[in-house]
């Protein structure tokens, strides 16, 4: 009898350590268990947070790119304003230019008229019995020559009556050379049929006498007239 309560007591002994550690383990696992429950619940939290910042991130970048979009699609719009303004700049200086007129030149005949070879001689506005005006009524006082319309600066003749004032002469073989005067006075021993067919104005009587007469000289008639 002894010996079985001795064994009993020590089942006991034995049971109560088992129990206790058995009981400690248990708990441990509920404690392990409920944290990762708590970890799990955490991760959750943290997943909905960043998706939640993550939305609202995006719809911000979703705003800055829709107001981008909206300011590059101005500056594209003021491009186009611009470059169809400098069309139109370029439209109407070419309908400017088409529609100027060029202005005609002058046209020069050269077409002779009629041929006259005779001598020539020179006077001065300070000449005997000169006035300082031709037959015409130009004044010759600080002027040799004369501006045509057609012809530009040409050189002052006296020639014969058949020449109206204003007939153009183009003068070769002279000793000033080749040039186109125009007469516009008449002279005493000037003309066809007298000692010299043209006199050619000089700034003075005495600038003439240097250059004398010359003769054999050929003079064409370009224009009768003005």
């Amino acid at each position: 009898m002894k010996k079985f309560i001795y064994i009993v007591d020590c089942l006991i002994v034995l049971l109560i350590p088992l129990c206790i550690i058995t009981g400690v383990k248990e708990d441990v696992q509920v404690v392990k268990t409920t944290l990762d429950i708590k970890k799990v619940n955490s991760l959750k939290l943290i997943t909905n947070i960043d998706l939640k910042n993550t939305d609202f991130v995006s719809e911000e970048e979703k705003d800055e790119t829709s107001e981008v979009k909206e300011e590059n699609l101005e500056e594209v719009n003021e491009k186009a304003v611009s470059i169809e303004e400098k069309e139109e700049v370029i439209d109407n200086s070419t309908t400017s230019v088409e529609v100027v007129e060029e202005v005609p030149e002058q046209n020069v005949s050269n077409d002779i008229l009629d041929t006259l070879v005779g001598s020539m001689s020179g006077y001065g506005p300070d000449c005997n019995g000169c006035r300082g005006y031709t037959s015409s009524g130009y004044s010759i006082k600080n002027n040799i020559y004369y501006q045509d319309s057609t012809y530009g600066s040409v050189r002052i003749l006296a020639g014969d009556r058949s020449l109206k004032f204003g007939s153009i002469v183009r003068v070769k073989n002279s000793k000033l050379g080749e040039f186109i005067g125009i007469v516009l006075d008449r002279g005493g021993s000037v003309g066809i049929g007298r000692a010299h067919l043209f006199d050619l104005l000089f700034s003075s009587e005495k600038e003439a006498q240097l250059y004398e007469v010359s003769y054999n000289v050929s003079f064409e008639v370009l224009r009768y007239g003005y």
